[in-house]
């Protein structure tokens, strides 16, 4: 009826609001026909596309539709590259940052994040805090220690949000001090919030563990050697609970050091980069040459 009786806006402005609708009644397949109708249409502007491309990302990412997630988001990136405008530019990488977090790309999601602190519009998508939450979680994981002090411990952005945010306020405060009793305590709280987190619960215990193994390396990073006792007491756990940290962690490679259990010591053993390199080099050269080696026969023959 709204064809036959109205113009191409209202029947626009109509089907928005069919695909509104069955987004908030939660039928899946409904919604992504109703947004598909409307990205079909012809006499469409390249803005509305891009609001339609962007809210079906928002009903994939609420309903977990990782698979498909990639795909929308590419189309919404070539629509923007086309007729896109900086805010709708800057919001689409909050959702890309959503959809990389969800896929456990974290150090992805954690470069978006932070592009995205000072221009932040996607309230659609969240609320700022939980904003500041993801973009620190992430980040601190990854940031050296200068660009922490810069971008999240005097971040103006970050300041004006971290005191509602208790928990984040201690984690990240007792990690660039080198507080690390109080930064194992700040975990735990930490962890119920990512846990009630739609997006970052699937991936609280690795989100834990990777924090966990960033405190022990800064930890490490200053000795040759720690007695075992002296850094249970630094971070406020027993000796038998760090020793079975520290060797699961060295075992993976996550550490870089060895445990001396006769003396109750861990060694550090920092890699040498340019050794590395070397052999990197030789394993490389040898690859090669038995490359040309099989050519050869080949040419041979």
């Amino acid at each position: 009826i709204a064809e036959k009786d109205s113009g191409d806006v209202e029947v626009l402005d109509a089907m928005f609001l069919r695909a509104s609708h069955f987004a908030r009644i939660g039928d899946k397949d409904e919604a992504y026909k109703a947004h598909d109708a409307i990205l079909s249409r012809t006499k469409i502007s390249t803005g509305r596309k891009i609001d339609a491309a962007m809210s079906k990302i928002r009903v994939m990412l609420f309903h977990g539709d990782v698979t498909k997630l990639r795909d929308e988001i590419e189309n919404a990136k070539k629509l923007n590259e086309i007729g896109g405008d900086w805010d709708r530019r800057n919001r689409l990488k909050v959702y890309e940052a959503f959809y990389l977090e969800s896929v456990r790309d974290m150090k992805s999601a954690a470069s978006l994040l932070l592009e995205c602190v000072a221009t932040f519009t996607c309230y659609e998508l969240c609320t700022y805090e939980e904003f500041i939450f993801h973009m620190v979680s992430t980040n601190i994981l990854y940031l050296p220690r200068t660009t922490i002090k810069k971008r999240i411990v005097d971040g103006p952005e970050v300041l004006a949000v971290l005191p509602s945010l208790p928990q984040l306020y201690k984690l990240v405060n007792s990690l660039y001090n080198c507080d690390y009793k109080g930064f194992m305590a700040a975990m735990v709280e930490i962890n119920e919030q990512l846990l009630s987190d739609r997006y970052l619960s699937l991936h609280a215990c690795y989100l834990i563990k990777e924090l966990r193994i960033l405190a022990y390396t800064q930890y490490l990073d200053a000795y040759r050697s720690v007695v075992v006792e002296s850094m249970a007491k630094a971070f406020g756990v027993s000796e038998a609970f760090l020793d079975v940290e520290l060797s699961r962690f060295i075992a993976a490679g996550r550490l870089n050091a060895q445990i001396d259990k006769v003396g109750g010591v861990v060694e550090t053993n920092r890699p040498d980069k340019k050794n590395a390199q070397y052999q990197a080099a030789i394993k490389q050269g040898d690859i090669l040459l038995n490359k040309i080696q099989k050519l050869a026969r080949i040419t041979d023959v």
